[in-house]
């Protein structure tokens, strides 16, 4: 209590802490001897509840992650593959106006190509525009193989290693079993090589068994590399 000059009593104020952090508990060791075996086990389930509860949401972060990154990475999959629809699209489309215009540009009448390519002025970069058709042959091939077959073994078979070569070359099939039709130019260009008109008779009848069965629109880009080679722009993913 303290005195002031006009002799009017003023009380002190007293500060109560109510900050339970202030305050400190003592604690003491359990000793578990003293513990029945009901309050053993429930200490136990109280652990292992803590552990399994930690467990779950570890689990569950992981799950969550997972299919966020399976979600976000296919659904950008998706995006640029219709981005790279649209660009084959556009610079396919593009590219046949520019071709077309040349031609008009010395009036004349654009001619049909499979194969056509635009190149920069400065000559590093180019966009070719690619039709290419897909074949397979009809049954009656099977006959003119198995004929190639025959005059191999029974000309070549002991002595000349060179017509084997042609002949596993030829004959290669591919992971369905079929005979690729890719192989029938090379095929013709060994034949004549190595002279024998029986064969040339027989690849040109298998040849007559090509059937065309669709086609398909490439467009595929370049520049020169330091060696001034062209070389590709690819776009395919697995090639980055």
């Amino acid at each position: 209590m303290k005195n002031n000059p006009n002799n009017i009593e003023v009380i002190d104020p007293v500060i109560i802490n109510t900050d339970s952090n202030m305050s400190t508990e003592t604690q003491t060791p359990v000793d578990l001897d003293n513990l029945s075996e009901d309050q053993l086990l429930a200490a136990l389930k109280k652990k292992q509840a803590v552990k399994q509860k930690a467990e779950f949401e570890k689990r569950h972060a992981y799950e969550m992650d997972n299919e966020n990154f399976i979600v976000q990475s296919i659904s950008k999959a998706k995006e640029l593959r219709n981005t790279l629809r649209e660009f084959k699209e556009y610079s396919i489309r593009e590219a046949n106006k520019l071709y077309t215009r040349m031609y008009e540009l010395q009036d004349k009448e654009p001619k049909e190509q499979k194969q056509f390519s635009r190149i920069s002025e400065c000559g590093n970069f180019k966009v070719t525009v690619d039709m290419q058709e897909k074949f397979m042959f009809t049954d009656e091939a099977e006959v003119h193989l198995s004929a190639i077959q025959d005059i191999l073994k029974e000309k070549f078979e002991a002595r000349n290693k060179g017509f084997y070569k042609f002949f596993e070359r030829i004959m290669m099939r591919n992971g369905k079993g079929e005979f690729d039709p890719k192989l029938l130019y090379k095929a013709k260009k060994e034949a004549k090589e190595l002279g024998e008109q029986s064969i040339i008779d027989e690849i040109e009848k298998l040849d007559s068994c090509q059937r065309v069965v669709g086609s398909s629109l490439y467009c595929r880009f370049y520049e020169k590399n330091e060696r001034n080679k062209w070389q590709d722009i690819s776009l395919n993913f697995s090639s980055l």
